[in-house]
């Protein structure tokens, strides 16, 4: 058999004849040595030499069908997926509007809520809530015109049913884009520049009362992509107070050096809901004019009559990494 038609694995072999050759062969010319090892020095050298050409002969075989072997072994090609991970999860971006206006205007403050779902969130923290001056809810159908309209900057503050210098002077309506990764927290600023904030929170039917100097009300937000292409969303209020001071944070491991205010958690207040792109999450103040947590949060003066609305919503599906199929 030729040396090119041997069937050939992943390790060479020997070629099947070459090796019973070189069987007979060493037999032969052992045999003939034992015959003939009393005939003189003269055969004896030969004999060594032509034993020690035989292996010689063998790996030249060998050597032509490995490089046979090299020739003709066709290109390796990398396929595009190396990996059968699951892709890093990727950030998920958000759309902020930040809605300003009158305290007697209906349209905002009740013909909006009435498209707005506030029975999603889980009933004995909507209570809380509400004990607290705040109310939060989804809107997962089409708003009227009239309605969609005052979420579009610029906003003509004339159109507005009570009017305020605070409202002209700024902007009644301002839209940011926020990009969450899974998982991590990001501030949402809902009210600063606070020299002296009074805070009445109400837990568990006690009420509860501070002063905090040069506060600043302050949304955490935490989202997570669902298998669906929603998304949950975590919204906790806290309040950042006193001078930017110093300190050490632990996070995955390692420790590092941060600078900021203290900081009062109302982790009684924090609440979850999933949102999808069609949908969107609204945040605002209830209840008369006081000290609340909606007060402070969503009313920039209570004699200025300026109420503040937040509206969240994903800009895009997002699905969890876990669930995604690798392309």
């Amino acid at each position: 058999m030729p040396c090119h038609d041997i069937d050939r694995s992943n390790e060479p072999i020997y070629p099947p004849k070459a090796f019973s050759i070189f069987v007979t062969v060493v037999s032969v010319m052992l045999q003939t040595y034992c015959a003939n090892i009393q005939l003189g020095s003269r055969r004896l050298i030969r004999f060594i030499f032509l034993l020690g050409l035989l292996p010689v002969l063998i790996a030249g075989c060998r050597t032509a069908i490995l490089s046979h072997d090299l020739l003709s072994e066709p290109e390796l090609t990398l396929s595009k997926n190396t990996s059968d991970t699951k892709p890093e999860p990727k950030t998920i971006p958000f759309e902020l509007i930040f809605v300003r206006f009158g305290e007697h205007d209906s349209q905002m403050t009740s013909t909006l809520w009435g498209f707005t779902d506030e029975q999603i969130i889980h009933g004995d923290i909507r209570q809380r809530l509400q004990a607290n001056g705040l109310r939060a809810g989804v809107i997962s159908a089409a708003l009227p015109p009239d309605l969609m309209k005052r979420f579009i900057p610029p906003f003509d503050p004339a159109l507005d049913m009570v009017t305020t210098q605070a409202l002209v002077e700024v902007p009644p309506v301002v839209r940011r884009t926020l990009r969450l990764l899974p998982g991590r927290e990001n501030e949402v600023v809902s009210s600063s520049g606070n020299e002296e904030l009074i805070l009445l929170e109400k837990i568990d039917g006690a009420v509860k009362g501070a002063t905090y100097l040069d506060a600043c009300a302050t949304f955490v937000l935490r989202a997570w992509p669902a298998a669906n292409g929603k998304v949950r969303i975590q919204v906790c209020p806290i309040i950042k107070h006193g001078p930017t001071e110093r300190k050490w944070v632990g996070d995955e491991g390692v420790f590092r050096l941060e600078a900021g205010q203290k900081q009062h958690d109302l982790d009684h207040l924090t609440f979850e809901t999933t949102l999808s792109p069609e949908s969107m999450l609204l945040m605002s103040c209830s209840g008369d004019e006081s000290s609340t947590v909606g007060d402070v949060f969503f009313r920039d003066d209570i004699s200025s009559a300026g109420v503040r609305l937040i509206a969240i919503r994903p800009l895009k599906r997002v699905s969890d990494p876990f669930f995604t199929k690798n392309e």
